[in-house]
């Protein structure tokens, strides 16, 4: 193998064609300058030089060799580049589960433009998935971090809260109920139901049932859909209402209203969870970016929200 100074010191003298003035170059005498071109000589096997007392000229075999010196010097420098890159998290690929209804929000949007400005060079991937498919996909690594709905038992993974939203009550618009600004969910126990399966839901469908079971019924439930949009669309159908995260009103469907509930409910939470034990440079400037644009998010804009509701 060929020490790679060597090849630093043949380009040197290759493009100045002066011993002396290369060696000055890299900052080292001239006789060991002169020296280690004529072991890398030895080791090629070919004179890479024409030497004269008044020029020193490259030979076609040298010609050929600086071509191919020039670009391993490059290579080694990009190598050792993208490897300080890398360490510092700006290179590399991330791949990251999101439930459906979280896609409605700016919040995904803001953190991948944030990251992306910051790590280009960073491959992303996006998939959507359940909260249970992303807690089984961490745990294999197929992703790095997701953004699911609380709550999960998993010791094995940290959560931090990026999001808090109401819920909503998502009605047929020729739904007798839909003129109304507030409906107590009371009114919603003989509705039939749209739901997310109770295996696949989590958090977000025993949050739905719990506030059906405080107010004294269970809900009848008609049609189940494993994605929030596909509820949407069973709703406009007129197969049923269902309670929403507040964020999902953006999705502006036709045949379907919004409204909210006349008694306070638990906030609906978006969180990030990721291993405790990953030690990814790259995931730790993608939690940067969920932090800050979590730090940067503004209280909810009550007029808009109100205009979201009336479409």
């Amino acid at each position: 193998m060929i020490e790679l100074r060597l090849f630093r010191y043949f380009v040197a003298v290759a493009e100045t064609l002066h011993f002396s003035r290369a060696a000055e170059l890299l900052g080292i005498a001239q006789p060991p300058l002169s020296q280690q071109i004529k072991k890398l000589e030895r080791e090629l096997g070919v004179e890479l030089f024409r030497r004269s007392k008044r020029r020193v000229e490259l030979t076609e075999a040298g010609a050929v060799f600086l071509e191919h010196a020039r670009g391993t010097l490059r290579a080694a420098e990009q190598a050792v580049e993208q490897a300080r890159r890398a360490a510092a998290g700006k290179e590399g690929r991330l791949t990251i589960g999101m439930v459906s209804s979280a896609t409605y929000e700016d919040l995904i949007s803001d953190v991948v433009l944030r990251f992306r400005v910051q790590c280009p060079n960073v491959e992303l991937a996006l998939q959507e998935m359940t909260t249970a498919q992303q807690i089984k996909l961490l745990h294999t690594g197929e992703i790095q971090i997701g953004f699911i709905r609380p709550p999960i038992q998993d010791p094995a993974i940290a959560l931090e809260i990026v999001k808090r939203e109401p819920l909503l009550v998502a009605l047929p618009v020729a739904h007798p109920l839909a003129g109304r600004k507030q409906i107590p969910i009371l009114t919603l126990a003989t509705e039939p139901w749209v739901t997310l399966p109770s295996d696949l839901g989590l958090g977000f469908y025993d949050l739905v049932l719990s506030q059906c079971h405080e107010a004294g019924f269970t809900p009848k439930v008609s049609q189940v859909a494993t994605q929030i949009h596909t509820m949407i669309s069973l709703v406009a159908a007129g197969l049923g209402i269902t309670l929403v995260p507040a964020s999902v009103c953006s999705l502006r469907r036709a045949g379907v209203v919004y409204r909210k509930l006349a008694h306070k409910t638990p906030l609906v939470e978006t969180c990030v969870a990721y291993l405790k034990s990953a030690q990814s440079p790259v995931l730790d400037n993608f939690l940067q970016a969920v932090r800050t644009v979590r730090r940067l998010q503004k209280p909810t804009n009550r007029s808009t929200f109100s205009q979201n509701l009336k479409r």
